[in-house]
């Protein structure tokens, strides 16, 4: 048969990928282009044609195929003479697609047979899935002049929209006739076209005969190629997709391909199963990030070159199985009823808290009804995600990234329980809140959220959480208003610790600490075979206070030391190993007599205090804590009575404690030894100017009583106000006579904190200068003449004059003031005027008595020396 086709055009044409021409022109089948299958049994004959050459036997199937890609937008064109009339069992079939090199098999693709009953075959399209075979399109029947010869030309277009047109020209020439239509998108890719020849009348083996194959683009190929996806393999690689195969040196150029972020050129590309996929090969790891890829100079089998700049972006995110707390839910807005400034519909927000980028495909957030698995997701490095139902996504669309559930776990008010978990089912973050946690009565009727205060807070619960301080209620797609790190370097103390009752402590710390290991009881011991405490309780109201309770009383009277361990703050500092321990110590029980009234003050001066001054009569350590103070009322029974402390207060043996309402004001109006033994209370029993009583008492047994009156006063004192009255002896009932007299006028009429100046001293009177000889020259050494006294009475009078050695009067120390039982006197050299007194020999004059009309007198001499000049 003629050529229809130039040499040239030939040669060109057979080595081009996706199209298909051969007219045997050059005798050959098994090169440009390549045909496999049954080879031994196909020919080139004399006129340039393929001619099957099978076997001369009955029953007989052959068949050749060569690749083709062309499926969609393809035109086929081919020869073909079959020298007997075909049947049904002696017919072609000519593959225009196949998805298999083997023709007589199971394989998907389409046919034109062409083979029935009769001398007027008809052309037919097939479409064959596996073994199954169905027509498609029905060509009407051809008569034909010599019914053991057909002679034809069959041509076959697929559109873009998958239109199959089916035509003949039955004179072998160019002039096609349209046998049918039809619209068929079953099969959309093609490897391989073919002939299949079966015959069983053994003459038939050499009369199929075919020409002029040509396979080719419908609509001729004008579109470059484009970019269409990346995909990442792994740290290395990426598979690079374009819209149709390229010219295969083109697409293994690697300078064709330039990566952003500083990656460069690959170091190879390399073809893939898939003839329009690529894969490029760094030489360094990608990082988690945005990358964009650039193509240049690429060309498709048609030589289109890509458009200038194509590039295409990809995300690469480094595996990372995220961990509990790198995703937290952050903020919860379950009330929104009130709030103006936020749309009044339920959210949550989650915050990845990492560096990483954490897929999120298969997770599950859920309350105790419902749950939400989420779809492929990214979230990206310290991003916050809003939660909330599917209908009002578009309302938070405008804080930030939000994702809407279409199944929302609706948000209780007043409690619920929130789980974040992976696609393994393992806990990510879990938050039990309650309303409580807003800590504002105010806030938790609605229109605020609740804030996370810091994911990384070793505190949890209550702790970690508050009402937002944000002026809108709530911070949806951003930092939290009270977000605070917990980056403190101040590690926690004990600030203190006492004793509630013998088998309950308070432990009182100088910050909030973290509540879990506040409470564990490994970590609080005391000694004594106390050992740990059985419970455990924190105060919510700022986390510094902790209750413990004890399997075993403490005893009365000996002291305990304990000791913590391992109590951290919110920030992870732990409990310092210095100040970690305290004494703990319960008080003997205050029997009668144990804690005496020492000294009263009733009838201050004009903006003083009253004040009772206590006395531990013991030898051992009591506690005011279980003493109280009363006065009587019209029967005389206790009245008013006023707890001392509320708290564990203890009293040394042999001291002086002074109760009162204005402690300062004693202070600066009289001496005081012991400033920190002060009591001071809101009030006191009101003690009258006149008379009244002071009545201490504890676990309701009275301790000591005075019943006292203005009487007991001095009667030399014409104005008491000031003046306290003092115990003379703790040995007697403070009722005694004579047992509480007027504090002296040489101690300042009242000695609180400090032995009384009209303590009882015992039977010995004396007075006694400590030097002889003194020298008021200021040079620190004996520059005042120092006299001390001992009174065996009390209530005593004294007036002390100097005389010179001539007898007269120099000085008076003192005129008719009441002195204490014992204490000391000095005279600085000056004489009344202030004048200094000569040297020389003077006599101290010391006369003393009291209202029972005892009368003493007492001499003593001094020489007041000075320099000779």
């Amino acid at each position: 048969m003629k050529k229809i086709l130039l040499i040239s055009l030939l040669l060109f044409s057979k080595i081009s990928f996706s199209q298909v021409y051969d007219s045997f022109y050059d005798g050959d089948f098994a090169q440009n282009p390549i045909w496999k299958g049954d080879v031994s049994y196909f020919q080139i004959n004399a006129q340039k044609q393929l001619q099957s050459n099978g076997q001369q036997a009955a029953s007989q199937t052959i068949s050749l195929s060569t690749v083709n890609n062309l499926s969609s937008n393809a035109s086929w064109e081919f020869f073909m003479q079959l020298n007997f009339d075909p049947t049904t069992s002696n017919f072609v079939r000519v593959y225009l697609t196949s998805d298999q090199e083997n023709l007589k098999g199971s394989l998907n693709g389409y046919f034109v047979q062409i083979g029935e009953t009769g001398a007027t075959d008809g052309f037919h399209l097939y479409k064959q899935t596996g073994n199954s075979i169905t027509r498609i399109i029905t060509g009407s029947p051809k008569a034909r002049p010599n019914a053991n010869l057909i002679m034809a030309k069959v041509k076959v277009t697929r559109d873009a929209s998958g239109k199959w047109e089916l035509l003949t020209d039955v004179t072998g020439g160019n002039v096609f006739n349209l046998e049918g239509t039809v619209i068929d998108n079953a099969l959309a890719s093609s490897e391989f076209a073919g002939v299949y020849c079966r015959y069983v009348t053994a003459s038939r083996y050499n009369q199929f005969i075919f020409d002029d194959f040509q396979i080719e683009d419908l609509v001729p190929d004008v579109t470059p190629p484009n970019l269409k996806s990346i995909a990442v393999v792994d740290a290395l690689n990426v598979d690079v997709t374009f819209s149709e195969p390229l010219d295969l040196t083109s697409a293994l150029n690697k300078n064709h391909y330039t990566l952003s972020n500083g990656y460069g050129n690959p170091v190879l590309v390399s073809a893939t199963a898939s003839s329009n996929v690529y894969r490029l090969t760094f030489s360094n790891n990608f990082i988690s990030g945005s990358y964009n890829l650039l193509a240049t100079d690429l060309k498709d089998l048609k030589g289109n070159v890509i458009s200038p700049n194509s590039s295409l972006s990809f995300t690469y995110i480094k595996p990372y199985f995220a961990q509990y707390g790198d995703v937290v839910i952050n903020e919860i807005f379950a009330n929104p009823a009130g709030n103006l400034s936020l749309p009044q519909k339920e959210y949550i927000e989650l915050w990845n808290t990492t560096n990483q980028y954490i897929l999120t495909k298969g997770w599950k957030y859920a309350d105790q009804s419902s749950t939400h698995t989420f779809l492929t997701d990214t979230i990206k490095p310290n991003e916050h995600v809003i939660l909330t139902a599917k209908a009002d996504e578009p309302l938070f669309k405008l804080y930030g990234k939000t994702i809407g559930l279409s199944l929302w776990p609706s948000l209780n008010n007043d409690q619920d329980v929130l789980t974040l978990s992976n696609e393994q089912g393992k806990i990510i973050d879990q938050v039990s809140y309650a309303d409580r946690w807003y800590k504002d009565d105010k806030k938790k009727k609605g229109g605020y959220s609740l804030e996370l205060i810091d994911p990384k807070n070793i505190c949890k619960g209550i702790q970690n959480w508050n009402a937002s301080v944000d002026v809108s209620g709530g911070t949806p797609g951003r930092q939290n208003a009270v977000y605070q790190a917990q980056l403190s370097t101040e590690i926690p103390k004990l600030q203190s610790a006492h004793v509630i009752d013998s088998v309950t402590i308070q432990v009182n710390y100088s910050k909030s600490v973290d509540s879990l290991t506040a409470v564990q009881l490994s970590n609080y011991s005391l000694n004594n075979s106390i050992g740990n405490p059985i419970f455990a309780t924190i105060e919510s109201s700022n986390f510094s206070s902790v209750t413990l309770k004890l399997a075993q009383e403490m005893a009365r009277g000996v002291e305990n030391n304990l000791t913590i361990q391992k109590v951290t703050d919110c920030a992870g500092n732990f409990i310092s190993s210095t100040e970690n321990s305290a004494t703990l110590f319960m008080a003997k029980r205050i029997g009668r007599g144990d804690i005496l009234i020492s000294e009263l003050l009733f009838n201050p001066r004009f903006g003083g205090a009253d004040f009772v001054e206590i006395y531990n009569h013991t030898n051992h350590v009591l506690d005011l804590r279980d003493l109280q103070l009363a006065n009587a009322d019209a029967t005389g029974k206790p009245s008013n009575v006023k707890n001392i402390s509320t708290k564990n207060l203890f009293i040394p043996p042999n001291t002086y404690w002074v109760i009162t309402t204005d402690a300062l004001n004693i202070k600066q109006n009289y001496e005081t030894k012991f400033p920190s033994q002060f009591v001071q209370l809101a009030s006191l029993p009101a003690f009258g100017n006149d008379k009244g009583a002071v009545i201490l008492l504890s676990r309701g047994q009275v301790v000591d009583q005075l019943n006292y009156t203005s009487a007991i006063h001095h009667p030399l004192i014409q104005d008491n106000d000031g003046i306290s009255i003092e115990r003379v002896s703790f040995e007697v009932d403070a009722n005694n006579p004579d047992n509480f007299k007027s504090a002296a006028a040489t101690v300042g009429y009242a000695t609180p904190t400090y032995k009384n100046s009209q303590q009882a001293s015992g039977g010995e009177n004396y007075v006694n200068l400590l030097s002889k000889t003194f020298s008021p020259d200021g040079d620190g050494f004996e520059d005042v003449m120092s006299l001390e006294y001992k009174m065996a009475e009390h209530d005593c009078v004294a007036t002390v004059n100097v005389f010179s050695d001539k007898g007269h009067l120099v000085r008076r120390l003192l005129k008719n003031q009441t002195i204490s039982t014992e204490g000391s006197l000095t005279w600085d050299g000056l004489g009344d005027h202030g004048e200094v007194c000569a040297i020389g020999i003077y006599v101290i004059s010391f006369d003393v008595f009291n209202p029972k009309g005892n009368v003493k007198h007492y001499r003593n001499t001094c020489v007041l020396a000075g320099k000779l000049n």
